[in-house]
């Protein structure tokens, strides 16, 4: 993993060293946690070091973390899935799973919810993908609540927007979107993002970085040049 400061100059390159294919990322407790294949990583952010790698026997593509209040971590596997639970205890198993998580991807926790961008399932005769959309599962009860009211992509990104709603990419599409929440309006702010993956927003620059994985760059947007 590199290190990259907000005006996009590398400042290590090999911050973190020795994981496989890492993804997703969460900073709780003074612990950052990584999403890689088939563990979840913890590691130093003081010094990038590896603390403990957590294996999730079973798991096929570990793809993105997120943090609860209490402590808990949620990492979501796309190809399987299903949706992991790292609790304080140390204790890592399935939270949940099932064709209804449609392919779970980006993850972010708020207010007793687990927010999911999903990228899509397979349709019941296996002929076509069903894009995925932005929905919502209760941490208490596991119930699904839909904020996207139709399909919207394949979704791979999600981080809040100033002024409320979500900022989601579809990495197939190569796009950056606006979803309004609950009322799961889309607007698309941007374009041509080639291989758009999971994205990171800076609300004090009001900035949008989205790492682009079919061009090999990372883009960088200024939010109040984008629609609204």
């Amino acid at each position: 993993m590199s290190l990259v400061g907000a005006d996009g100059r590398l400042l290590a390159p090999r911050w973190a060293a020795g994981l496989n294919a890492p993804t997703g990322l969460a900073l709780s407790r003074g612990r950052l946690y990584v999403a890689d294949i088939d563990h979840l990583v913890v590691i130093d952010p003081a010094t990038g070091g590896i603390l403990a790698r957590i294996p999730a026997p079973g798991a096929r593509a570990l793809s993105d973390v997120s943090a609860s209040p209490d402590g808990h971590v949620y990492v979501s596997d796309t190809l399987a899935d299903a949706v992991w639970r790292l609790s304080p205890d140390g204790s890592f198993s399935e939270w949940a799973r099932g064709d209804r998580l449609e392919g779970p991807g980006a993850l972010r926790v708020r207010g007793g919810r687990l927010y999911v961008a999903g990228w899509g399932r397979a349709a019941p005769d296996l002929s076509t993908k069903i894009p995925g959309r932005l929905y919502w599962l209760d941490l208490r009860t596991g119930e699904r609540h839909d904020v996207s009211k139709l399909p919207l992509g394949n979704l791979s990104g999600l981080e809040p927007a100033s002024g409320g709603g979500w900022l989601v990419t579809d990495r197939k599409a190569g796009k950056l979107w606006r979803v309004s929440d609950p009322q799961g309006e889309a607007v698309l702010l941007d374009s041509g993002l080639d291989g758009a993956a999971d994205l990171g927003y800076d609300p004090r620059l009001r900035l949008i970085v989205v790492p682009c994985t079919g061009a090999d760059v990372v883009e960088a947007l200024q939010q109040d040049k984008l629609p609204r």
